[in-house]
């Protein structure tokens, strides 16, 4: 670009200032409100913004890069010296309020455009952009969405896709914008104001109709379904219009504010995003309102206004610059002190960064530290902190004994391969009984087995399942009839049909596949051949419960909700998005069929509802979800079993009142997974049945079950659903599951108790149910260790067997406060169901922590006392905690029973040496040769004093050492000193009760 031209530009700055201030101010917005994508009017605006505003910086950012500075390497350096620093910045800024990880070759937010914008001027800098390569560009950008790999690693994905974007603007002829510029007449504002319009009306009709577009096709990533290739060309071809609405539009006249914003837009772009993470968290998206979107565009006006002032500019300049005239030109003794300096504070940072995400256990060892000193006792966080769960009580085994059981599972669900894998050469059919083998067993135990039958049974002649999703593949969904049978066989007695795949075979699939359900004997419920049919209300019997089925889907894919309000009215039920026009006419319908219900002659007990909705692959639920779900709570229902979300999700209880003012529960499942799926990617493995317990005297919902499962397919099988307790305990599983295996079913083990329960349990607390009540989650108790004729013989079986009431005193081993609440005691004291126990431990606790808590714990005047301390006193090492020496050890030890005598004079005591305590502790204060002999020291005093005062006294510690020696100890600890859950508490009582 000649002299002549860069002034030409100059003189049309304003113009160009104009645009980009108009732009920027768009990004700004679009950021501050990019959390709340998806929710409410919110989601819209973010949908609207994104379909233009980068593809029209890129091809602003192509225009400007004509000049031979722009192409220069200094003007290269300038972005990469600002990349290196901000996006740096950014790493650690986020960390700190996100806690997100650190990814040095992934642009963190919108730093992506610096990483593009480099790409772009080093390629037009080496390459001749001919009308080919622009063509090439766009079948590129277009069809790159199915490589899965083109990810926003060095931000190719979207360099790729608005590259033909930077092209036009690098192409854009000068003389022919100038002259455009100065010529315009007002018919071409009116042309203008008119593509403007109609390119909104486009925009809006469009997000309109796909008001679920993914954040995926905003951004720009690959292709989960041929519908996103779609939405791509959609959006490239929005993105022209709206360039060319601008284009025509924009004044050349200086515009108040956006004019100078625009020659501050990379300041404002680069700064921006700090401000916007911390409205983000200011105003979490799950406490959304439309209010957010007021307060957004004043924090958007605010921020331009402050970013976007002279001094912000100028500081900015002023910084970059010197930093590239430091390394790049003069080598005067001041700039070889600053690029020392500059080079030492980058090495700082870069260490930084490399440490800081340790950072939470290097805090942890400071406190640590600073607490020994300051006489706390609390300094072991392993030993303080951790989730206690209550024990399920014995008035709770017994309703949950009597109970209504219905078992819930979600989408059976049948992509391409695990159709064809099902083909059986031998009997000429498909063959899917071994998907469900194992989960067999909780179906046909339940009262009520209820599954949602996603997709058609067409007939072989429509084509089965042609897609296993996220493939590239258009997806429509086809089973072949014995899938009925098998569902039918696994013991599941009504299905849901109310679903997105409801018409992937047309109105005629829909029939068939009611006709192959009815001529299988599968009750079924969602859709319908008639109008007589759909009115007819669904009402399943069991031990005198009388419940109610209502089905709803969000939609069918590729019909608009016209066709089911208007042109097909009765075959199915549709609920929308609470932002659709037909929001509150469905809303009436549904109330109505409520009411329809509570006016029958004889109507039911129970209403339980199972809606087909919700965002999918997703842990959480959305406004969707919680809109109609609090809408069919509010109608009556007692029950709602939703799906769709193909992924686990949260179990609520809503506390309602009756026709009666009668306060009742209703339990909301929100989603429990698929069944079994071959797509297992986002979580797709881990899924469950959730069973709903109802109190068939007084008709009320108790309480929910989670059955963790697992997917996994054998290399010669069929994707089944395992449930997790049975790979743990079937010997014959436990053959078919590999050790790569077994890491990922500990995570699913964590993902489904986590999310559902809101709990996270490790596969040490496995048990074959877990049981969440409104009150939340319950533990079933431990299950009795085996007695042996040898632990028969001992003195503390002889001391258990006559003691009616046991205390166990002690630190966090007895306490459990680190393995869920299960005590080293528990499997033993599960063998003498008629003994009332008593715990009294605290995580971290010494000998001193007793004497503190004397007075707790000689109140239970307990006929024997296990007491079991000792191992803190050693390791901790502060002498106003601690027992520092084995005489004052055992002072305090005798303080502690001289006080329980007192209360109970005749009272009996078992003294236990204290724990031993790994060489990877990270806590204890001293070396682990002295913290080895001082415990020794500790349990010799106590093994004499014991004897001194006819004690009962067991040392376990050898033989827990020995079997440590023999297998490794993470089988039985979940860390340096505290036994897991299960293996773990079973050694620690059996070495307890087997010592002589």
């Amino acid at each position: 670009m000649t002299e002549l031209q860069e002034n030409a530009i100059n003189k049309r700055n304003s113009y160009w200032d104009n645009i980009k201030g108009i732009l920027i101010s768009l990004v700004v917005l679009g950021h501050f409100l990019w959390a709340y994508y998806g929710l409410g009017f919110a989601g819209y605006i973010i949908s609207f913004v994104y379909f233009f505003h980068m593809p029209a910086f890129a091809f602003v950012s192509g225009f400007f890069s004509k000049s031979d500075n722009s192409k220069s390497m200094i003007s290269v350096f300038k972005l990469i010296v600002i990349y290196i620093i901000f996006n740096t910045i950014m790493m650690i800024y986020s960390f700190f309020l996100f806690n997100t990880s650190f990814q040095f070759i992934t642009p963190y937010y919108s730093f992506w455009f610096l990483i593009s914008l480099i790409i772009w001027r080093l390629v037009i800098k080496y390459v001749k952009i001919t009308n080919h390569i622009f063509i090439i560009s766009i079948i590129v950008a277009i069809f790159i969405g199915f490589w899965s790999d083109v990810t926003n690693v060095f931000a190719i994905s979207r360099t790729i896709v608005l590259f033909p974007f930077f092209i036009i603007g690098y192409k854009l002829s000068l003389d022919k914008i100038n002259d455009f510029i100065d010529s315009r007449k007002p018919l071409d504002y009116f042309k203008g104001i008119c593509l403007l319009l109609s390119t909104i009306f486009i925009s809006c009709s469009f997000i309109y109709k796909y008001a679920k577009l993914s954040e995926s096709n905003l951004l720009m990533e690959s292709y989960d379904s041929m519908l996103d290739l779609t939405f791509r060309i959609v959006i490239i071809g929005i993105a022209g219009l709206m360039i060319t609405s601008i284009f025509i539009l924009t004044p050349k006249k200086p515009l108040p504010f956006f004019c100078k914003w625009g020659r501050s837009s990379l300041v404002i772009y680069v700064l921006h995003r700090f401000i916007t993470l911390v409205f983000m968290k200011v105003f979490p998206a799950s406490n959304y309102n439309e209010y957010y979107i007021i307060f957004a565009f004043c924090a958007s006006a605010v921020t331009l206004l402050i970013l976007g002032s002279d001094i912000i500019l100028h500081k900015f300049n002023w910084m970059i610059n010197k930093i590239i005239d430091v390394f790049l030109f003069q080598d005067s003794d001041q700039n070889k002190y600053i690029r020392n300096i500059f080079i030492k504070i980058s090495v700082v940072l870069l260490i930084t960064c490399l440490l800081i995400p340790t950072y939470k256990t290097l805090i942890l060892s400071i406190k640590t530290i600073a607490a020994t000193q300051n006489n706390s006792v609390t300094v072991d966080k392993n030993d303080s902190a951790g989730d206690i769960h209550k024990v399920i009580t014995s008035d709770q085994e017994a309703v949950l004994k009597d109970a209504v059981t219905i078992a819930f599972v979600g989408d059976l669900i049948l992509l391409q391969d695990q159709v064809k894998g099902a083909y059986s050469d031998s009997s000429g059919e498909y063959e899917f009984d071994s998907m469900f083998k194992y989960a067999k067993k909780y179906l046909t135990e339940a009262d009520i087995a209820i599954g949602v039958f996603e997709g058609p049974t067409a007939g072989e002649d429509a084509g089965y399942s042609t897609s296993n999703y996220n493939d590239g593949l258009p997806l429509y969904l086809n089973y072949p009839d014995t899938f009925v049978r098998a569902v039918k066989d696994s013991g599941i007695d009504l299905v849901s049909t109310a679903n997105n795949h409801l018409l992937d075979k047309g109105e005629e699939g829909t029939i068939r596949t009611l006709d192959i359900l009815d001529q299988e004997g599968l009750l079924h419920v969602g859709s319908y051949r008639n109008v007589e049919e759909k009115d007819s209300v669904l009402i399943i019997k069991e031990k005198g419960v009388r419940i109610a089925v209502l089905a709803y889907t969000y939609g069918s894919n590729g019909f608009t909700e016209k066709y089911f309000l208007q042109d097909n009215t009765s075959l199915t039920s549709i609920i929308v998005e609470p932002t659709s026009k037909y929001f509150e006419e469905i809303k009436a319908k549904v109330l109505l069929d409520f009411e329809k219900i509570r006016n029958m002659k004889n109507p039911p007990d129970l209403i339980a509802v199972i809606p087909h909705m919700g965002s999918q692959f997703t842990h959480n639920t959305d406004t969707y979800q919680d809109t109609w779900n609090d809408i069919f709570v509010k109608a009556g229902a007692d029950i709602i079993l939703g799906d769709h979300s193909h992924a686990v999700q949260p179990i609520e209880f809503s506390t309602t009142v009756n026709d009666k003012g009668e306060e009742k529960q209703a339990v909301i499942v929100n989603c429990p997974g698929n069944f079994a799926n071959s797509y297992v990617e986002n979580d797709g493995d881990a899924t469950s049945i959730v069973e709903v317990y109802i109190d068939p005297q007084t008709k009320q919902v108790i309480s929910a079950g989670v059955i963790p499962m697992y997917t996994q397919s054998p290399s010669n099988g069929t994707y089944r659903a395992l449930p997790i307790y049975n790979i743990l305990n079937d010997t014959v599983l436990q053959n078919e599951i590999s050790r790569y295996e077994m890491i990922r079913v500990d995570e699913v083990q964590s993902i489904v108790s986590s999310v559902m329960l809101g709990v996270k349990l490790t596969l040490d607390q496995v048990q074959e149910r877990y049981y969440i009540f409104p009150e939340g989650y319950v533990r079933q108790p431990v299950k009795a260790m085996k007695i042996t004729d040898e632990m028969t013989k001992t003195d503390l079986y002889k001391l258990f067997c006559k003691s009616k009431t046991v205390c166990f005193v002690g630190d966090s081993i007895t306490a459990g406060s680190e393995n869920g609440g299960y005590s080293w005691y528990e499997p033993l004291m599960a063998s003498f169901p008629d003994s009332i126990v008593y715990k009294e431990a605290w995580g971290a606790a010494t000998t001193l922590t007793l004497l503190e808590k004397i007075e707790t714990i000689a109140r239970h005047s307990a006929d024997l006392y296990v007491i079991a301390i000792g191992t803190n006193d050693v390791r901790y090492r502060n002498k106003k905690t601690c027992a520092m020496d084995a005489s004052s050890y055992i002072e305090n030890i005798n303080s502690l029973i001289v006080k329980i005598l007192s209360k109970k004079p005749n009272a009996h005591f078992v003294l236990i040496s204290p724990w031993l305590a790994l060489d990877n502790d990270p806590y204890t204060q001293i070396s682990v040769e002295k913290r080895d002999l001082m415990l020794s020291q500790f349990g010799e005093a106590l093994r004499l004093y014991c004897e001194k005062k006819d004690y009962c006294f067991i040392d376990p510690n050898p033989a827990i050492d020995e079997m440590f020696l023999r297998c490794s100890p993470s089988k039985y600890l979940i860390d340096h000193i505290h036994p897991n859950a299960s293996v773990g508490i079973n050694l620690y009582s059996e070495k307890v009760l087997t010592y002589k």
